[in-house]
């Protein structure tokens, strides 16, 4: 028995491992921070925002008092679907609305609308940002301006 464990660590001796980006809780919460003070900076009504990760797992999500809680939810579901399919939560909106209602019926996500965008660095998407109460550009905007932000200000 011992042989074969020795064997083992000397086969992945050496290994390399792949490393990628992630996005920690303190990127999640500067993202949702810049979502709020943009909120803020246009006088837009209040807004809950998620940050979830490459996987779709919520890192962190905030949600103003008076905003409806559903609407948590939602947010969640954008930035989620946003991170598993790498694209904006829009496309699945619009192509939805444009005829392709199968997408309705796709596993494990649920944030068909607009307000959810992914968050690529260096070419793999890290996470995603959702935001929910607006119109849907509005929640656009406000996700994209998170993001803006965590771009603007990230450092490898």
């Amino acid at each position: 028995m011992n042989y074969i464990t020795l064997k083992l660590f000397v086969n992945i001796k050496g290994a390399i491992l792949n490393k990628k980006p992630y996005l920690s809780l303190e990127d999640a919460r500067c993202i949702i921070s810049a979502c709020y003070k943009f909120v803020n900076r246009k006088d837009y009504p209040p807004v809950a925002v998620a940050v979830c990760d490459d996987g779709g797992h919520v890192i962190a999500m905030e949600r103003a008092p008076d905003v409806p809680p559903v609407s948590a939810n939602i947010a969640i579901n954008k930035a989620r679907t946003a991170a598993l399919g790498r694209r904006a939560s829009r496309i699945y909106e619009e192509q939805i609305n444009n005829g392709r209602h199968a997408l309705l019926s796709a596993p494990d996500i649920a944030g068909l609308m607009t307000g959810g965008v992914p968050i690529i660095l260096v070419n793999t998407c890290v996470g995603a940002v959702g935001v929910s109460n607006l119109k849907p550009d509005q929640d656009e905007e406000v996700a994209n301006s998170g993001l803006d932000y965590f771009l603007a200000n990230y450092s490898a």
